[in-house]
């Protein structure tokens, strides 16, 4: 059956299902090679940096030198940069039949794959199925992204790129700067630069479709691209063209993967003493558990009850625990639940209750039970995307070129979680229970007035926040460059870009849902002038307010909630956003003069940038009437930057004893951002080759980041709350502002890059790169909650000046807005490498990526230090995996033979902790009455194989070339490893298991 959203497609559908019978022929041909696959994937491998053709071939060596590589406005090699470049080309993506470049990117391990299909489900930060790059696992605003060398429009409130809305189709290569960059390219570049490089010089036609699904029958796929390009005006201009098509239907909720279907999560061990610190039953404070479930279901389960303490307030029983707690249930009350009727009945608990988890696997007598939010794991997309770009030579020396691009981008359906009522209070007086309960419930403790009921209505209403994005990209770009003389160049440009997105968010729930749980029965002593019949059930505000439209909701019993009541309360929200940006800039390049060792290259340049943000969102969440608002309103922003630079590259040595070259490269920005103040930034780099085999470099940066239109929002909220106030004891009112500070400051950020090439002329054909980083940002932009800043002033005299206090002592204010609070630390190595040689009548390209994690953390504010290297697990939400594995390698192995070329793909993620909080045997210091101790805390290793295939075949009738290709992800079938809680964790595992892809390439 079709995937989530399938009833929106228009077309893509047939052609999915032709090739769903076409694969089972193709791989059926291809099971001789996967059988070789299993005998060379412990091979060890290097790879190759991109797709460069082996040193030492003198027309590629030409070509390398025409690149102007990312990270510097001066021309160089990607393995002659000073800063550690990493080129990945379009042969990459056609020997592994990626259609969408950052697929290919994501695959690199310096990369986090923090925002995919895989990953997203609904995040209002971002957009739902966007596809955005984040380097170093520093976060995606770190990561400057930009195309052919100039910024790209913004496509969320992060600040973020989609990189669904550039047509694959026409990106010739991607150039991945793996440290500093902001003197080169301005704010944002903190972690790296990826600069996406279109095929500008496309001469004839070529086009691409294919069509994927897995071997389960879901996460179908289909691609179809076609672009082109020619000469005009008699060879003066040239014009290129492109659009492509790309659908992925997505896969279900966690049922639909046998590794997360067993309800994996953490459970409080119930016989962990949190007061005593002491376990007393010879188990962890926590458990990783399968088969763990909510204590929820359709029918309503009684988890407490409530009575007068005869001092004003409140006593509560059994507190969420059925069994356990500081004032338990009577035990006439105990293990209950509703039935339709509303009477009593025996609710069979499981295992290890604690709160409101339990351990209990799937019984078909009781089957409203709740294990994971129905949160999709993989969501479905779709885009078009299409560009045209012509240039002219107006002059033997001036050319003009313009461009424009639109993009229409759909994420989702994602789906959220179904309401929870956990618990909802009822008056024992509710119409809904049956008097033979209410004479239970007061024979058991008559000072009883309110029932505590856990209840989710999934079947009534099905699951709350169902969410869509919409995204429409325009792009435009004029611009003209030129020669002057001998050896100089220039160039101007104008880029426009403006992005229209939408969220639209379904079954979202009301405030006025609370209302309509309390129901009453209309009696002559309250049914006064309201015409109200006598006996009718309403809502307990209907009494007041005849007129207020109010339906009252039963929670016992499945279907409880009527469909009246469910459309009346489950009401869709949405939001809007407007980014768009301006830039202008010009840029110098040239040689003034030359030194013994050779020409001085200089660049030279300045930019003008303007970007603005602005959104809207319905009524009902501008009037806080939601239980939980899922989307939120965008005050006006608007950043303007203007900046300056200067870079020159200065060669010293050149063929002499003391080596055979080196070089100095260095370069300065000053820009002026408003409203955040002014930033100088530079680099420093030294590139020596002390024999034509032996390469070091060295670079030394500052960088900045600029706030996103999210943390410098003036949209922030201040409420009054009752919080712990350590200055006068007790609890005091206090109010919190929270959301966008428009007062913040830059991130600064000091960077450190250092490695070794090594391109032997005894292994011709071999490159090898090692590199290490460090970058540290200080000013990190964050938030905190109200009682961490109080505390931290009261106990640490830190973050003082985030509190207003009243005259007595008392803290009136809360500051707990995005502060430039935080600092982060990155270090590693990274290995590239690429190898070709012939062997077996053909050839073989071996490429190697590899990324090793000395260090990453964050360093909060109160000195809190959270280390994410080395964690492949999920502690907690779904929506905030951060860790990164100690190391990842990813290899490639390429073996060419005629018109057949035949891929391995190799990727590997090492075992890993599960949760840096927590201590479980055999780790130093464990303790069973830690409260830190768990019973697990390892994530295991994981080996994935890919392979692929390719076969050219001639067209002479119309002159041009077909290629037939196809591929088998996940040869293995490895699902997520076995102890990830909740949905896994798509960062580094895969959650479809074995997929399969076939389609057709044609040029002209």
């Amino acid at each position: 059956m079709p995937g989530p959203g399938h009833q929106h497609a228009r077309f893509g559908g047939e052609e999915i299902h032709m090739a769903h019978d076409s694969l089972k022929h193709f791989f059926r041909v291809s099971s001789a090679a996967i059988a070789l696959a299993t005998v060379v994937h412990a091979a060890p491998a290097v790879a190759q940096q991109g797709d460069a053709a082996p040193a030492g071939d003198a027309a590629s060596d030409a070509a390398d030198r025409d690149i102007i590589v990312t990270g510097s406005r001066l021309g160089r090699t990607g393995y002659d940069a000073p800063t550690p470049v990493n080129v990945v080309g379009a042969e990459r993506m056609n020997n592994l039949a990626i259609s969408n470049v950052a697929d290919a990117l994501n695959q690199i391990p310096s990369f986090r794959a923090m925002s995919t299909p895989q990953m997203n489900s609904f995040r209002i930060s971002g957009n739902i199925g966007a596809r955005t790059l984040d380097l170093r696992g520093l976060g995606a605003t770190r990561t400057l992204t930009l195309v052919d060398g100039r910024r790209f429009v913004a496509s969320a409130d992060n600040g973020t790129v989609d990189v669904n809305s550039i047509p694959s189709i026409l990106v010739q290569r991607a150039e991945v700067v793996t440290g500093g960059a902001s003197a080169a390219y301005g704010a944002d570049a903190v972690a790296g630069v990826v600069n996406l490089i279109l095929d500008s010089k496309l001469n004839g036609i070529k086009a691409d479709m294919n069509s994927g699904i897995s071997q389960r029958g879901d996460a179908r796929t289909f691609y179809a691209g076609l672009a082109g390009g020619t000469d005009f005006a008699g060879g003066r201009g040239h014009v290129i063209a492109g659009i492509e098509y790309s659908r992925e239907w997505g896969m279900g909720a966690c049922e639909v993967r046998s590794w997360c279907a067993k309800y994996t999560n953490y459970v409080p061990n119930p016989g962990y003493n949190t007061t005593t610190k002491t376990s007393t039953n010879g188990l962890p404070a926590t458990l990783v558990l399968d088969h763990v479930r909510f204590l929820y279901n359709e029918n309503g389960i009684l988890s407490g009850a409530t009575k007068p303490n005869g001092t004003g307030g409140t006593t509560t029983l059994g507190q969420q625990v059925l069994n356990v707690g500081a004032t338990s249930l009577p035990n006439a009350l105990r293990n209950k639940q509703f039935d339709s009727n509303g009477n009593l009945v025996d609710y069979q608990i499981g295992s290890l209750l604690s709160g409101l988890f339990q351990q209990k696997e799937f019984d078909s007598t009781q089957p409203y039970l709740v294990g994971l939010s129905p949160t999709t794991l993989m969501v479905p997309t779709r885009h078009v995307s299409s560009m045209v770009h012509a240039n002219y030579d107006l002059t033997d020396t001036i050319q003009l070129s313009g461009e424009f691009m639109y993009a229409h981008v759909v994420g989702g359906p994602a789906v959220s979680t179904p309401p929870l009522d956990g618990p909802a209070t009822i008056d024992i007086n509710n119409p809904y229970i049956s008097a033979a309960t209410r004479a239970t419930i007061l024979a058991a403790d008559p000072a009883i007035t309110k029932l505590l009921v856990n209840h989710s209505a999934v079947t009534s209403v099905g699951p709350s926040n169902v969410a869509t994005t919409t995204i429409d990209t325009y792009r435009a770009a004029i611009g003209l460059k030129g020669e002057i003389g001998t050896g100089w160049n220039w160039d101007i440009y104008y880029t426009y870009g403006r992005v229209k997105s939408r969220i639209d968010d379904v079954n979202n729930r009301l405030k006025e849902w609370n209302n309509a749980i309390d129901a009453v029965r209309v009696t002559g002593a309250n049914v006064g002038t309201s015409g109200l019949a006598i006996g009718s059930i309403v809502c307990r505000t209907t009494l007041t307010a005849p007129a207020n439209g109010c339906i009252p909701i039963n929670l016992f019993g499945p279907g409880g909630v009527s469909q009246a009541a469910a459309a009346r309360y489950m009401v869709p929200e949405w939001q809007t956003r407007t980014y768009q940006q301006h830039v202008v800039a010009l840029n110098l390049r040239g040689s003034p003069f030359s030194t013994w060792a050779g020409e001085v290259k200089v660049a030279i340049g300045g930019e003008y940038r303007r970007d603005t943000a602005v959104g809207y969102t319905d009524a009902n969440t501008l009037a806080g009437n939601f239980i939980s608002a899922q989307t939120t309103a965008l005050p006006f922003t608007k950043t303007t930057v203007a900046e300056g630079y200067f870079e020159a590259g200065v060669p010293l040595l050149k063929d002499s004893a003391l080596g055979k070259s080196l070089d100095v490269d260095g370069a300065i920005r000053f820009s002026h951002y408003e409203p955040f103040g002014d930033a100088t930034t530079w680099k420093v780099g030294l590139v020596y080759t002390p024999v034509s085999e032996l390469t070091f470099r060295v670079t030394r940066s500052r960088d900045v980041r600029a706030p996103t239109a999210q943390e410098s929002s003036p949209n922030s909220t201040t409420i009054q709350l009752p919080l712990p106030d350590p200055f006068v004891g007790g609890n005091t009112n206090q109010f919190v502002v929270t959301g966008g500070n428009p007062n913040l400051h830059l991130e600064r950020a000091n960077t450190f890059t250092a490695g070794i090439v090594f391109r032997p002329s005894f292994i011709r054909g071999l490159n090898l790169s090692v590199d290490y980083y460090d970058i540290k940002v200080d000013g990190a932009i964050d938030s905190l909650t109200g009682p961490a800043i109080t505390t931290a002033c009261k106990n640490q005299n830190l973050l003082c000046n985030l509190i207003q206090f009243n005259p007595n002592g008392s803290v009136n204010t809360i500051f707990s807005n995005f502060q430039n609070l935080s600092q982060l630390h990155a270090e590693g190595l990274e290995l590239v490498a690429d190898y070709r040689f012939p062997a077996f009548g053909g050839d073989i390209d071996l490429q190697l990526n590899a990324n090793y994690v000395i260090d990453l953390k964050t360093i909060g504010a109160t000195g809190l230090v959270t280390q994410l290297d080395n964690w492949t697990g999920n502690n907690g939400s779904v929506t905030n995996i951060q860790g990164v594995p100690a190391y990842k390698i990813d290899g490639i192995m390429t073996y060419s033979i005629g018109d057949w070329a035949f891929t391995w793909h190799h990727r590997y993620v090492p075992k890993g902790i599960l949760d840096p909080t927590k201590i479980a045997p055999g780790d130093a210091g464990y303790d069973i009455n830690n409260p830190n101790s768990v019973n697990i805390n390892y994530v295991s290793a994981r080996y994935y194989l890919d392979f692929a295939a390719k076969v050219k075949i001639a067209d002479t009738r119309m002159g041009g070339a077909f290629e037939v290709y196809g591929n088998i992800n996940n040869v293995f079938d490895k699902g997520q490893p076995a102890q990830l809680r909740l949905i896994g964790n798509a960062l580094h595992f895969d959650s479809i298991g074995r997929a399969f892809k076939i389609g057709i390439r044609a040029t002209f």
